[in-house]
């Protein structure tokens, strides 16, 4: 189960930095006609950027944690079964 949090984590990051270097390239484009538009863009995909990366580092780590509830029940049920 933890494994598909982790493949799931590696296709949303992929599919958002896509769309980050789209969305900035496109921005690039009104650089020299709106300097200050693009300045305050800029300063809020930063800070989307910044609160993404949190979110995915806080989502890892529960699939981290996951994983090793999921491993510790796998082996206490092996265990048991050989009792």
């Amino acid at each position: 189960m933890a494994s598909v949090g982790f493949r799931w984590l590696d296709i949303l990051e992929k599919e958002f930095d896509k769309a980050f270097v789209d969305l900035d390239l496109a921005i690039g484009e009104l650089d020299s006609e709106e300097p200050d538009v693009v300045f305050n863009v800029r300063q809020k995909l930063c800070s989307l950027s910044s609160c993404f990366a949190q979110l995915t580092h806080k989502a890892q780590t529960i699939f981290q944690n996951s994983a090793k509830i999921e491993v510790s029940f796998s082996h206490n049920n092996f265990i048991i079964n050989r009792i």
